[in-house]
């Protein structure tokens, strides 16, 4: 057993990133990063559909999608946030150490150390001018140190 610890960790690596944000627009003073393994990731991803399903139900029941369809978009972020929050206590339940797996991003840039190579999503949020804002983006950690850029999802 300890030889198998002992060998991922040696395969560990290090995510190091950046939160992009709009044209014009300055960093988020702080943001909440939070690396998904795999399994969590898959998690995430059916509860975001879900509820950004039962959104938008709700949201065709009061009328408010054949007046302004565009106002919808203001629910993505809420439904990521909220799924994240759920997402992360199941993690918790399931005794996963979640220290090294949450990360305060100042300025919008983060790093996670000794990452055992595998699929893994991160999801960021921030609030940016009074609004909350979720970044997210699936990678793939090799045997070497991974820089990445997210891209603002709207």
């Amino acid at each position: 057993m300890f030889a198998v610890m002992l060998a991922l960790f040696l395969q560990s690596t290090s995510i190091q990133g950046t939160l992009q944000v709009t044209p014009g627009s300055a960093s988020p003073s702080s943001a909440r990063v939070v690396l998904l393994p795999l399994e969590y990731a898959k998690l995430f991803n059916a509860l975001t559909q879900r509820r950004l399903d039962n959104y938008w139900a709700v949201f065709l029941d009061s009328g408010m999608a054949r007046r302004n369809r565009e106002l919808f978009i203001d629910y993505i972020p809420v439904a990521y946030s909220t799924v994240l929050e759920d997402v992360v206590s199941e993690m918790r339940r399931d005794g996963l150490n979640t220290a090294g797996l949450i990360k305060t991003a100042p300025q919008g840039n983060f790093e996670f150390s000794n990452v055992t190579p595998g699929e893994y999503k991160i999801v960021a949020t921030a609030v940016l001018r009074g609004e909350d804002h979720v970044w997210t983006e699936t990678v793939q950690v090799a045997s070497s140190r991974l820089v990445i850029q997210l891209k603002h999802r709207p």
